[in-house]
């Protein structure tokens, strides 16, 4: 089996660059053949293009940011190899979702691989915001999408690049907290127009105005491990709509999933599609990464892209025996996953 590593070197304060070391220096199993390459972020479309040809999974190692922009690119494939993550970032809330951080956290790498060989195909779905920008995970519009611009600004500048995991969590409390204080004084609320649409093309139209907020998620996990609706199923073709009016609603919904006693929140709608008219500059953020502003005169439509194929462990995984005895007993990825895949020519974008 062949599987590329491709691995963010400055994630988790460079943890990255360990990873990699170890990983050429371990794992010798029969019929197993890795490859490990560094992300490089001015030529990432060209180079996860021209890598993951012939490739029977891909492993992306860094944060929600590295994940998502891998997996967008790999969407781009008629036949795309299936998605493993190995969680290096600040939230990892991907593979919170998938189950990959809690693998990761439990035992490490040779934990990690022997997850991969216990693990199983899936479908996940991939989702458009404009023709331009995708995600797979969730989209923030308003407050958390104005934090998350905040903190990248930051971490642009060459003295925060050596920083880990810690410092930028201290950094998203800290920014948080100005903009949570801005907008307790009614500056920064968020006014849009927003239509959910059904499979059947049914409309629900809301008129937001002075929120604080809005969440489109396609995940159960949310900003660093934060619980959202135990119902959300990500290859359901529909995404979770959280209408967030208030700063404590929003504090709330962070809550959730931290505090034993915090019930996970329902969502408040579910829908297929989804278009945004804002009635003011509109902040937007994809999977934690800033993506862009958009103008009280911009329409902003999500759709459903296609479904990509993800590698998750089991729910209940346990390790009984050691990597290699797993590995070499068992090559578990076929190399033709498309039974669990609609054909992208068909697949709906409406």
């Amino acid at each position: 089996m062949d599987c590329l590593f491709i691995i963010n070197p400055i994630a988790g304060g460079h943890a990255g660059k360990k990873i990699a070391a170890e990983l050429k220096r371990g794992l010798h199993v029969r019929d197993f053949r890795k490859h490990v390459v560094f992300t490089d972020p001015e030529n990432l479309e060209t180079q996860v293009l021209s890598l993951a040809s012939g490739c029977d999974l891909i492993v992306a190692a860094g944060g929600d940011g590295t994940v998502s922009a891998i997996a967008c690119i790999l969407g781009t494939l008629d036949r795309p190899p299936p998605l493993a993550i190995l969680p290096l970032g600040t939230g990892n809330d991907l593979a919170r979702s998938l189950g990959w951080w809690k693998v990761w956290n439990h035992g490490g790498l040779e934990y990690f691989s022997s997850g991969i060989s216990a693990g199983k195909v899936e479908a996940m779905d991939l989702w458009s915001c404009e023709e331009d920008s995708r995600f797979i995970g969730y989209a923030g519009f308003g407050l958390d999408a104005r934090v998350v611009a905040a903190v990248s600004k930051i971490r642009m500048k060459r003295f925060c690049h050596n920083f880990g995991k810690r410092w930028n969590q201290f950094l998203y409390v800290a920014v948080g907290l100005k903009y949570i204080l801005s907008l307790m004084l009614k500056f920064g609320s968020t006014d849009m127009d927003v239509c959910f649409f059904d499979k059947k093309g049914n409309m629900n139209q809301v008129k937001l105005r002075n929120h604080a907020a809005l969440i489109l998620s396609n995940i159960e996990h949310y900003a660093g491990g934060g619980a959202l609706s135990s119902a959300s199923c990500w290859s359901d073709g529909k995404l979770e709509a959280y209408v967030i009016p208030t700063v404590r609603a929003y504090l709330g919904l962070l809550l959730r999933g931290r505090i034993a006693f915090f019930p996970n929140p329902r969502a408040t709608y579910q829908a297929c599609s989804v278009k945004i008219i804002g009635k003011q500059n509109l902040p937007v953020q994809l999977d934690g990464e800033w993506a862009q502003d958009y103008t009280e005169r911009d329409t902003i439509k999500i759709q459903h892209v296609r479904a990509l194929p993800v590698l998750v462990p089991p729910a209940n995984f346990a390790v009984k025996e050691s990597a290699g005895s797993r590995w070499s007993k068992s090559p578990i990825l076929k190399r033709d996953t498309s039974s669990i895949l609609p054909d992208p020519a068909t697949t709906s974008r409406n």
